[in-house]
């Protein structure tokens, strides 16, 4: 029974974090396990799914990561990237809190939004490249899918980390509040399982570095969301995510580049 919530959960949180058709019920009562709790097993699942361009070994690194990050974006509809440029117009050009909440559910796109998301694309695709580059002439293929999936598993943690430490603010109604929900006992075992799967992925040691990094970022980004919102949205979660994804590449890479 429990299997079957937890089953429920990650259905729709792929539903919901991605554009992979999947036949949800959403009006169902059938109970299941808040899907935001399999967000680092939806990360896994569009890392593997989007790691095809390795398997052609004569394309470049470059040219590899390049189809690579495009079907991850393609893959989850560009949520978090959308999240990015919005919370970087809101947060950057809002004077106030109310200013800031109301440029984020603006639908146009600014310039600090567009700069944001040019920087972050340019920034992950060099850093995707050299790790391309690096592992296939020390550690083979496998190595480089395995430092993509840790990629997009560990970076979710760091919007978990914001959900459970911080309140949610919005302005009116707000379609990312319904894809938020207080995380339990089951949904927390299932995140400590991703933490865990890293661990058999990359080494205790090399995840240890992670995710001391990843919380010192989280640390960084919930003081600054507490000062210009007093809190965190929809938005501001899809930004963390993408630092986070900068982060672990530069992590990996040993704060090389």
């Amino acid at each position: 029974m429990q299997l079957e919530q937890d089953w429920q959960g990650f259905k729709r949180s792929v539903a919901t974090y991605t554009r992979i058709p999947i036949n949800i019920q959403w009006e169902s009562p059938t109970k299941h396990t808040p899907s935001v709790c399999f967000l680092p097993w939806v990360g896994a699942l569009v890392a593997v799914i989007s790691a095809w361009p390795l398997l052609l070994s004569g394309w470049s690194p470059e040219f590899q990561a390049l189809l690579m990050m495009l079907s991850a974006v393609l893959l989850t509809g560009a949520f978090h990237e959308d999240g990015l440029m919005d919370a970087c117009d809101g947060l950057v050009g809002g004077w106030t809190q109310e200013q800031r909440l109301t440029i984020m559910k603006d639908s146009r796109v600014g310039s600090y939004g567009v700069l944001a998301g040019i920087f972050c694309f340019a920034i992950k695709w060099w850093l995707l490249s050299q790790w391309i580059t690096k592992s296939l002439w020390q550690d083979g293929l496998l190595f480089v899918l395995l430092g993509w999936i840790t990629v997009h598993v560990a970076a979710r943690w760091l919007p978990l980390g914001i959900m459970t430490c911080m309140n949610y603010v919005s302005l009116g109604q707000s379609k990312a509040k319904s894809m938020i929900a207080e995380v339990e006992l089951r949904g927390a075992v299932w995140i400590a399982l991703s933490m865990a799967f890293i661990v058999a992925l990359i080494g205790i040691s090399a995840w240890f570095s992670i995710l001391s990094v990843l919380v010192m970022a989280g640390i960084a980004c919930g003081l600054y969301l507490w000062r210009r919102i007093n809190g965190y949205n929809g938005d501001s979660l899809g930004a963390v995510e993408q630092i986070g994804e900068l982060l672990v590449l530069f992590t990996l890479l040993g704060w090389q580049a």
